[in-house]
Formats: structure tokens, C-alpha cells, sequence
């Protein structure tokens, strides 16, 4: 009897063989005399035909030589030629490519610790070692769990937290002695005093990182000792607001990072959270030990590329450049730069100074540079802000009780080709749209489809989350793409328009989707099966810190669709298995074409003759491993240039 896992190994041994061979005609630009270390095992190359080889050959400058069969790759070496040889059972492939995430963020959460109040992960997810996942499965008992301290000498020193998530932890009346009828989302600052403190100022970021919560007592901070002042007009023209009532009062929901902005202004002399925010490379080297041990987890998930996706402004593009060149540091960081920052502080569109498929001598840097320009068009989809359109809207009587089709951060279509304008006719910068509703993906499309009617783009443009599927924004999309979207009954030339899901959104949030949207909708959360139905490139991403940087993670989330139910884990069940990705697609959604996506394809991404030796090795070969299995695959070590990065 053939078992599912006996014909997997045999249809793996079968591609082994016949692609091994395909690989034997290739050759490196250098010739192989170049080549200084070889590689032999089962590698997969993740090139344009899913090759799978047995030998890869490195020179000395990091860049790949040869690669395909072991008779093939030593041809015309030494003997004596440096070998590598992988274990039994484990695979050398490209690094994994991180196409969306927020490095000082992700940082930041490490070093916060126990103000680190996210709810659990689902059981084969979650990794905080001594977390009591009860005592944050509810708003009230997370905010309880927060250390205080006493404040420093006679201010009052901020109280902060991260990663609070009202989607997924439970709201208890009662507990911390509130008392009425408000939920928290209606009036969290009461909660803020009661849970927290009401004689410091508090303020809690929520996970989705469009939202914080502020207590009357954060609100005199800002507002220069009252607890209530005019909305700073930084705040409203960037896309934000501080929500208040019926009767005019704020309630401490601040909304997307210009609403509260001032706050961590405010208490940027009493909390690091407050400082990495106004000064961003000093919190780097200030606290380089606990940094580096967050930069190692990414390096332990595979990674050997990462964007920082929405870098504000040269602070941040220089603490970003800084951390890369440092000693030692083991990935190569990419950044992208908000639209309005690029402008103020004049930064110019770069990327890596050499090409080595060109450049024999060419040693890739750790800092690729900033060529991407971010803009945010809607909120957060768990966060009850991302901008919906019919036929999905937020469920009354949910989470999202008021919250009908959500926001955006922009007033249309006519305000994205306003600030992206500059840009776009530059024509040497990388279009990154954040839309999570598919409303917002639909304004994202008009925009787009009149820009590029003013000048035809010539690098990728990026759509990023694209949560909210549905079927008639694929469509246009792919019309887009070949040539046949219409404006005013004008064909827009053809653009290269490309798409990013958070799949941690299926995993973490689908079964409370199920009860935030509309009937159905939460089916189609990072529709992959429309993307592959209507042929849309898509990658995955964590956006961390709002989900862990754990590519193996975003395989088996893809792969098997499971979600889980808040806040015991103990219902689950497969979310859309119309949308499930195969292993394959996976892999190639965490290295070549989020490479391609940020235009790194000749250097990273797959494994080909000229591109630099940037390795994985995995304990296990995922395409040989059960799906439910995909993410508890060890990561042995990761390589740059042929180097690796674990001594």
C-alpha cells in the first residue's frame, strides 16, 4: 500500500533525478576555477523551474559558481577543494526573504518584556518561554499584568505597553472594578486607570499597530497638563484622530501612528519607547546586547534578507543603516520610506552599490539601501479600521459593533496620486500601497491605473496585506497587469502590480473574523486562491512586530489554512481551503518573489550562477514534510555570501 508519505518521497526522488540533470549545462559568469567551497547535499535552488540540486560551488567574493550535479559542480577543482557536506535529511536553500516589517518595533517589543502584553499564540506557534497565557486571555488581566514601577523622582514617568489586542482578548466586566455598561472600545481610558493606573499616564499600543489606547493622565502630558486640548493638526492631516464621544470627550483611542505620535513625544525623556522614537540609533547602541538578541531570532527563523517597511524619515533610515553595518550582523536589511518623510528630509531613492551578476568582484552589503516609498490608504482589519466596501462590512453587535465599512488614512483616490506623484515620475522608486479592506485595494487600483497613465512605471508596485479578498478587485488586478484596466475609456499600459498577505491574519485572527465581518467575508482573508486563479505574484510577511518573523510559519499557515478559536485553542478548523497555497507556492512566496517585489531578484531569492551564497540549511526538506508539520522544522544555520552567520 502506497502512503501519502511514501509517494511524496517517490515523486521527490523522481524530481531529484530528472531536474539534477537539467541543472548540468549551467555555468557561473566567473568560471569554475573561481569557485573556493563547495556545497553537496539535497539543495533546492527555487529558480524558475523549481530545480532541485546536489552541488553548489561559492568563490571567494560570496557569489554563487555552479550549480547541479556533484560530477558537474567539481568538474576541473581540486580535490583538496573546501567541502560542505549537508547532514542526512537536511536541505540548503535561498535565505528567506522578509518582504514587510518593522524593525524598530520588533526590536522594541523585545526590550520591553513584560509590557509585552499580547495574547497567546496558538499552541504550535507560540515560543515566550514562561508566559501564563491566562493571564492574557482577557483586556483587564493583560493590562494587570503589566510591571510597574515606581515613578523616577517627582514626574510622572509614563506607564507603556504593546501588543494589547481587544480582537482577540476577551472584555470581562467587572474585573479591575470598572463598573457600567462601556466595553473598552468604547471608553478605554477608564479602563487604562483602573487596570493600570490612574495617577500615571498610560499609554498600551494595540497588536495591530494602527491603534493605542491613553488615560486622561497621558492626555495631560500632551496636552500641557490638561485632560483635554485641540487635536494637533500632525495628527488629522497624516491619517489619525483621537476619538471622543457624544459629549465630546476622549474616550483613549488614538488612531494609526500620527494619533499617537504625541504621546510617545511626550515621554520620550522617561520611557525607551519614547526615546527610540525621537532618536532611534541611540536606542540601538545604547542597548546593542538585548538588541542583537532580537536580531538573532530573526537569523534563527532563516532570514537572511528583511524590509523595514515604513522607515519615518532619516532618524530611522540612519539607525536602520547603522545596525546593518555593524559588526557581525548577520541579514541584509532593505528599507522602505513613508511618502511625507522622503520629502522633508530629501531622501533620495538607493539601493546596493555593485551588482555581482555583473561585478566579479562585487561583495553585496549587509545595507541595500531604501528604494521603496510607503503609504498607508486604511487602518487595520482586526483594529475595526481597514477600509471595506460592498459587499463585506463590519457585523453589528461584534467587536467592530460601529465600525460599517471602517476608514482610511487618505480622503480618495485623487489624494494617493497627489502624494505619490513626485515619486512615481521620478521612475526610480518602488511603490508600496499598505491596503488591507478591499475597499482600500480598490482606490489603491484607480490611483494607481492614473498614474500610471501619466508615465509607465517601470519598477514593481506593491500592494501590501491585501486582507479582505474579493473576486472583483482580483479581476481588476490582473487587468492591470496585462494591459486591459480602463480609465475614462482608456487602456492603462500594462504595470507590474504585486501583492503581500499577512498570513498570520488566518491563523491568529480567522475564527474572530468569522464574528468582526460580514457573513462569509472571513473566508477570503489572504485570498491566494484568487491570486493564483487571476495570476497575481504573491509573497508572504509577518509585518512584525504585529505577527513573529517565522517564515516556516507563514508555509504552514498558507498550507493548511487552520485557524483557531480565542481563548482556550480548543476549537480549529481550515479557514477558505479554497485559498490554501501548496508547499511549493510557499516556498517561493518567502524568497524569490518577495525579492523580486523589492527589485533584490539578481542578487537573492533563488540559487543561480552569479547571484551572492545567501543559505538556509533546514533539519528537513518541506517539500517532503506533512503541512501541519512545515513550521516545527529546525533552522541548522543561515549564510551570507557563503559565510555562516551562526560561528
Amino acid at each position: 500500500m502506497l502512503t501519502r508519505a511514501r509517494v511524496l518521497g517517490m515523486l521527490f526522488a523522481a524530481t531529484l533525478l530528472g531536474v539534477v540533470a537539467g541543472c548540468g549545462s549551467e555555468t557561473g559568469p566567473s568560471g569554475h576555477d573561481a569557485a573556493s567551497t563547495v556545497y553537496l547535499g539535497t539543495i533546492l535552488t527555487v529558480d524558475a523551474k523549481n530545480s532541485v540540486a546536489q552541488a553548489v560551488s561559492v568563490n571567494d567574493a560570496g557569489h554563487i559558481v555552479k550549480i547541479g550535479t556533484e560530477r558537474h559542480v567539481r568538474a576541473g577543482l581540486p580535490a583538496d577543494v573546501t567541502t560542505v557536506r549537508l547532514d542526512p535529511g537536511q536541505v540548503l536553500m535561498p535565505g528567506f526573504v522578509e518582504p514587510h516589517m518593522h524593525l524598530g518595533a520588533t526590536i522594541l517589543q523585545d526590550l520591553m518584556g513584560t509590557h509585552n502584553i499580547a495574547p497567546c499564540l496558538p499552541p504550535p506557534f507560540e515560543t515566550r518561554d514562561g508566559v501564563e497565557c491566562g493571564k492574557l486571555a482577557d483586556v483587564a488581566s493583560a493590562l494587570q499584568s503589566m510591571a510597574i514601577a515606581p515613578a523616577a523622582g517627582n514626574a510622572p514617568e509614563f506607564i507603556f505597553g504593546m501588543n494589547l489586542d481587544p480582537s482577540r482578548q476577551q472584555f470581562i466586566p467587572g474585573r479591575c472594578g470598572t463598573s457600567g455598561p462601556a466595553t473598552f472600545t468604547q471608553r478605554p481610558k477608564g479602563f487604562l486607570d483602573a487596570c493600570v493606573s490612574k495617577d500615571r499616564p498610560v499609554l498600551i499600543l494595540d497588536q495591530s499597530g494602527h491603534l493605542a489606547y491613553a488615560n486622561d493622565k497621558a492626555f495631560a502630558a500632551v496636552c500641557g497638563g490638561q485632560p483635554k486640548c485641540a487635536v494637533p493638526g500632525a495628527v488629522t492631516q497624516n491619517g489619525g484622530g483621537w476619538v471622543t464621544d457624544a459629549s465630546g470627550e476622549f474616550t483613549g483611542e488614538l488612531q494609526e501612528a500620527a494619533g499617537y505620535a504625541p504621546f510617545l513625544a511626550a515621554m520620550a525623556k522617561s520611557n525607551i519607547a519614547g526615546a527610540s522614537a525621537s532618536d532611534p540609533a541611540k536606542l540601538f547602541t545604547e542597548n546593542r546586547p538585548e538588541v542583537m538578541k532580537s536580531i538573532e531570532k530573526l537569523r534563527a527563523a532563516g532570514l537572511t534578507t528583511i524590509t523595514d517597511g515604513g522607515v519615518q524619515g532619516r532618524n530611522q533610515l540612519t539607525a536602520d543603516q547603522l545596525l546593518a553595518d555593524s559588526k557581525d550582523f548577520p541579514l541584509r536589511v532593505t528599507g522602505a520610506v513613508t511618502f511625507d518623510t522622503a520629502a522633508r528630509d530629501g531622501i533620495q531613492s538607493t539601493g546596493p552599490g555593485c551588482d555581482p551578476t555583473v561585478d566579479r568582484g562585487c561583495v553585496l552589503p549587509h545595507w541595500l539601501g531604501a528604494g521603496g516609498i510607503k503609504l498607508w490608504i486604511d487602518g487595520s482589519t482586526q483594529g475595526c479600521t481597514g477600509k471595506l466596501a460592498p459587499p463585506v462590512a463590519y457585523r453589528s453587535g461584534g467587536h467592530c459593533d460601529t465600525g460599517g465599512e471602517g476608514r482610511a488614512d487618505v480622503a480618495g483616490p485623487d489624494a494617493i496620486v497627489a502624494d505619490l506623484k513626485q515619486y512615481w515620475l521620478a521612475g526610480n522608486w518602488r511603490i508600496q500601497l499598505h491596503a488591507n479592506g478591499n475597499g482600500a485595494n480598490r482606490w489603491a487600483l484607480e490611483a494607481l491605473a492614473r498614474l500610471q497613465l501619466q508615465k509607465k512605471a517601470t519598477e514593481p508596485v506593491l500592494l501590501i496585506h491585501h486582507t479582505v479578498g474579493d473576486e472583483s478587485v482580483s479581476a481588476d488586478l490582473a487587468k492591470l497587469r496585462r494591459g486591459d484596466y480602463e480609465v475614462g475609456g482608456k487602456k492603462v499600459p500594462a504595470l507590474d502590480v504585486r501583492v503581500t498577505h499577512l498570513i498570520g491574519h488566518v491563523a491568529y485572527w480567522g475564527d474572530a473574523f468569522q464574528a468582526m465581518l460580514s457573513s462569509g467575508a472571513a473566508q477570503n482573508i489572504d485570498p491566494i486562491g484568487y491570486d493564483r486563479e487571476y495570476g497575481i505574484p504573491w509573497s508572504l510577511h509577518s509585518d512584525s512586530m504585529v505577527t513573529p518573523a517565522r517564515p516556516l510559519w507563514y508555509i504552514q499557515q498558507a498550507v493548511t489554512r487552520q485557524t483557531w478559536a480565542y481563548p482556550d485553542f480548543t476549537m480549529s478548523y481550515v479557514l477558505g481551503p479554497q485559498h490554501r497555497a501548496t508547499i511549493a507556492e510557499a516556498l517561493r512566496a518567502v524568497t524569490i518573489e518577495p525579492a523580486t517585489q523589492h527589485g533584490l531578484q539578481k542578487w537573492v531569492g533563488s540559487l543561480e550562477p552569479g547571484k551572492v551564497a545567501d543559505f538556509v540549511v533546514l533539519g528537513a526538506n518541506p517539500l517532503a514534510t506533512a503541512p501541519e508539520k512545515v513550521g516545527a522544522i529546525p533552522v541548522v544555520n543561515t549564510y551570507l555570501g557563503g559565510s555562516p552567520t551562526k560561528k
